[in-house]
């Protein structure tokens, strides 16, 4: 053996860690004069500033850091000693509304590893309901409801269901005391949703009293407090907003509830959340570790006990952020969010299906969702793992910025009167509008990417329509003049922008005019081809041009409306007096944005200019009005 390579490596000798100040040197070095702040660091939607490089010292004074799983405040998760028997919950949506088709899917699904039967209503309100001992025998017949656990959200007209089924269980021998499940309601989310209630507040407040004192007298582990927040995240909103709206949501029902009698401690095993799971992985991980802890701190400020600081977090992935293009790239995104949501400790989860946008559910697509956590669990062994994320630096240092600014924003909402009060006045649909137009105009301005969309569209994908189903008309008795929420998507603008363009029978040819060598024109021809493209346009690609005879006869050969041209700054200052008046008549386009000639260019006849930071929505619709494309 080589006498070298017997030599015991020693990495802390070899490879001595860097200081903090050497590291920041090197780093300033090496942005040659950029501004450290503007370059290194990120603002995410949540108002939280994220740092290059996080550090040991950074979570040395954090005090949640030092608990352990099991103990409070829970951020590391309820019950190690459950989850490493049975981890989480895969509790994909059930949306079939008939019981009988409902029930033989129902066994199917378990046989191929759901582990929770979690009814549910589809984005138009459609799905199974519950409405006489009939229907819960026919649906649960050879169903055990313990081995696998029942979620439901109801509406408060819906809410009957609770007494129901609480009859059917008794009937079929469950013990009532021990028996756990998730089927409740959450009217402060319902109002959000639908900008209206079926009853009075006061008359509504009286079936919430008389479901809960149900839950309490007969079966205590009965989760039918259900807050949601995926609505708020639906509509656009951080997840600093939507930590704050369910905060505030739950402190409201708790007041309520304890002026009418019940303890703190009767009421916390009552609750459980619904959050969603958005693409930002870490921000989302860290998510569900800062609500556990901001739901303690508040049962704690309640008077509740240590066991009741627990709270059941049911996951779903997000809906801002999917797309009807280039569809199966929605289950990269669904498999991101999966992966965050079991990291960050989710009790149960779901998993949306990636064509939920355009079609119905098929076995193919509800086989891939829930497919993907049985892959998170089985074959990656997340299963096995309590709470990996715990002792990160970067993962400990958002969830304590998180709580903090959700804890904050909560405090603000209580201060105005609470979260109806915030909803009634249009406050709640104010903070939200702000934050969903930010996260939009990122998405145009393609700051934040989403692929087959604002980047890398394909041009011979054909439009999908978005599914599209009236909604059951509802009685109203409480209604919000700002309306419901609105449900936003980040790319939605793009893509009926890009429908209307596709759809469109004028012609929508662009010419890229290529002038000079190869390495003048290929970058910039390159990034035209790729912006054109997002709207629908087809784009030719000239062969490149030495001479402005030769580059005019290609482009009025062309037949395009349309033409961009594609060079250097230095070249531009030539070209564009000469070619510009040669193709008067033409919607004139420059690929780049030198910035000291733009009004001289503008003056010789360019219309529009396409560069990085340009707003690619705003960019590409004037452009389809300028051809006549879109009137």
């Amino acid at each position: 053996m080589d006498k070298d390579l017997s030599v015991e490596l020693d990495l802390a000798r070899d490879f001595p860690s860097p200081s903090w100040e050497e590291w920041l040197n090197a780093v300033t070095e090496t942005l040659k004069g950029a501004d450290f702040d503007k370059t290194m660091r990120t603002m995410t939607p949540e108002g939280i500033r994220l740092q290059p490089i996080y550090r040991k010292e950074d979570i040395a004074d954090l005090q949640f850091t030092k608990s352990l799983p099991g103990q409070a405040p829970y951020l590391r998760g309820n019950d190690p000693q459950s989850f490493s028997v049975e981890a989480w919950k895969i509790a994909q949506a059930q949306t079939e509304p008939d019981l009988k088709v409902l029930h033989t899917n129902l066994l199917q699904e378990l046989n191929r590893g759901l582990t929770a039967i979690n009814l549910s209503k589809d984005q138009f309100g459609n799905g199974p309901r519950l409405q006489s001992q009939a229907d819960l025998e026919t649906l649960f017949e050879g169903i055990d409801l313990v081995a696998a656990p029942l979620f439901m959200q109801l509406d408060i007209a819906e809410a009957e269901t609770l007494p129901l089924l609480l009859s059917y269980l008794r009937e079929q021998g469950y013990d009532l005391k021990t028996f756990s499940c998730g089927v409740g309601f959450d009217p402060t989310g319902e109002l959000a949703r639908e900008g209206e209630l079926p009853l009075e507040l006061h008359l509504l407040w009286d079936k919430v009293l008389s479901y809960v004192k149900l839950a309490v007298d007969n079966a205590p582990k009965w989760r039918c407090l259900s807050i949601d927040g995926t609505i708020y995240e639906a509509a656009g909103a951080s997840s600093t907003q939507e930590l704050a709206f369910v905060l505030s949501t739950a402190i409201g029902y708790i007041q309520g509830l304890q002026a009418s009698g019940f303890s703190i401690d009767q009421l916390a095993p009552l609750f459980q959340v619904k959050l969603s799971l958005g693409s930002n992985f870490f921000m989302e991980i860290a998510k569900l570790r800062a609500f556990r802890l901001l739901w303690a701190e508040m049962i704690r400020a309640f008077g509740g006990s240590e066991s009741s600081q627990k709270v059941w977090i049911h996951a779903r992935t997000a809906a801002f952020n999917k797309s009807q293009f280039d569809l199966y790239v929605n289950l990269l995104r669904t498999a991101n969010e999966a992966f965050a949501g079991v990291i960050g400790g989710a009790d149960s989860l779901e998993v949306s299906r990636f064509d939920e946008l355009v079609s119905e559910p098929d076995e193919f697509s509800a086989h891939l969702a829930r497919n993907q956590q049985i892959i998170l669990a089985e074959e990656a062994h997340f299963a096995k793992v309590m709470d990996p994320a715990g002792g990160c630096y970067y993962i400990e240092s958002l969830t304590h910025e998180l709580a903090n600014k959700a804890w904050a924003m909560m405090q603000d909402i209580e201060s105005d009167g609470g979260m109806i009060k915030s909803l009634r006045a249009g406050k709640i649909h104010e903070l939200i509008r702000v934050v969903a137009e930010a996260r939009i105009d990122a998405a145009n301005k393609r700051r934040d990417v989403y692929v087959g969309v604002n980047m890398f569209a394909n041009v011979e994908e054909a439009s999908q329509p978005l599914i599209k189903t009236n909604k059951a008309p509802r009685n109203s008795a409480v209604r919000l003049e700002a309306g419901p929420l609105p449900k936003r998507r980040a790319v939605q603008d793009l893509e009926q922008l890009r429908s209307g363009i596709a759809a469109s029978k004028a012609e929508r040819k662009i010419f890229l005019l290529t002038m000079g060598t190869i390495a003048d024109y290929k970058a910039r021809a390159d990034f035209a081809a790729g912006f054109f493209q997002v709207g629908a346009f087809e784009v030719i690609t000239g062969s490149g041009y030495l001479t402005v005879p030769e580059a005019l006869e290609a482009a009025k050969s062309s037949g395009a409306k349309a033409i961009c041209l594609c060079s250097t700054d230095d070249k531009y200052q030539e070209l564009v007096p000469e070619i510009a008046p040669a193709l008067t008549g033409k919607t004139l386009i420059l690929a780049g944005y030198p910035t000291d000639k733009i009004e001289d260019y503008k003056a010789a006849g360019i219309d529009l200019f396409i560069h990085i930071r340009a707003n690619v929505y705003t960019t590409l619709a004037d452009l389809a009005k300028q051809m006549e494309v879109l009137s």
